[in-house]
């Protein structure tokens, strides 16, 4: 696809989505909070209502959840036949009460859960466990702990959390080069880039380090294929590609531009009655919504 015609898709989609992306910002105050609700959020896991059941359990934290393996012997790996499905040891054991009473709350919220479980909720949720219990043990239970003590390492000195906040990009790309993610399990690149990439200062204004942090999620590999701006979709493709269009938009606003216009779950979500976000704004690169697009007569249409 020529340059041009790559340009006006982006920008459509962006800029039709703006009031919404410009709500998703995130203060450095709730970077824990972030950590459980998207870290996981991967392969169609809603973990956003996933969320909700753990507070309403007054289970969600890292501390609270990195417990639970606590009270046992285990290997790092997801074993199916240990973790699979409620019906496992595993959560049997959640059930007769092994970890306390937050094991149990723990069992009756992923046993009850009606949201959107993709198609590895079981391992997601064992990765998710398995990670909190290496915060709470080796960083107080604090993914901004971890963050700040990582980069302390990274630097040979200490780095307070005002520093953290006002690392230049490039440090971050710098950094970014070792690995930080490492043993964060089921925490790869693309994701450790989400955790960070919302992030604003106390004037609300982004961070600079995260300008160009990229989640290659469902709804952008859509996008991407659909419309035939990249067929073969690869993160660092991407990224660079989009760069080189010199929109008038950083990498995240655009990485979060494309999922609101195309989140087909955005779309169908419903609480209490009430549609969460503009109809109008979300599901695009379907086939049923593609004639309602600005730009569809200059998309490649690609549906599968």
């Amino acid at each position: 696809m020529e340059n041009d015609i790559a340009v006006k898709i982006i920008l459509n989609v962006v800029e039709t989505t703006e009031p919404t992306w410009r709500q998703y910002g995130i203060y450095w105050s709730d970077i824990d909070y972030l950590f459980i609700q998207r870290g996981y959020e991967q392969g169609g896991f809603n973990t956003s209502k996933f969320s909700k059941l753990l507070e309403e359990k007054n289970i969600f934290s890292i501390n609270k959840l990195g417990g639970i393996l606590e009270h046992f012997k285990f290997d790092k790996k997801y074993k199916r036949d240990f973790a699979g499905n409620p019906e496992n040891q595993f959560y049997q054991d959640l059930k007769k009460g092994k970890a306390g009473d937050t094991g149990r709350r723990f069992y009756k919220v992923v046993e009850n859960f009606k949201g959107h479980r993709g198609y590895a909720y079981y391992q997601l949720l064992w990765r998710m466990l398995v990670c909190c219990n290496y915060l709470k043990t080796n960083y107080n239970g604090n993914f901004s702990n971890f963050l700040t003590t990582k980069y302390s390492e990274f630097k040979n000195k200490e780095i307070t959390e005002n520093e953290f906040m006002n690392i230049s990009l490039s440090e971050w790309e710098s950094f970014k080069k070792t690995k930080p993610w490492d043993k964060l399990y089921g925490i790869g690149e693309n994701v450790f880039d989400f955790l960070i990439g919302d992030l604003i200062d106390e004037d609300g204004r982004s961070i600079e380090f995260a300008k160009n942090s990229y989640k290659l999620d469902d709804s952008n590999i859509r996008f991407l294929k659909a419309t035939g701006i990249c067929k073969n979709p690869e993160h660092d493709i991407v990224t660079t590609y989009l760069k080189d269009l010199n929109l008038p938009y950083t990498i995240r606003e655009i990485n979060k531009g494309i999922y609101s216009y195309c989140s087909k779950t955005a779309l169908n979500e419903v609480e209490e009655g009430v549609y969460i976000g503009d109809p109008g704004n979300h599901g695009f690169c379907y086939l049923h919504r593609c004639s309602e697009c600005k730009v569809y007569e200059i998309c490649e249409k690609n549906f599968d």
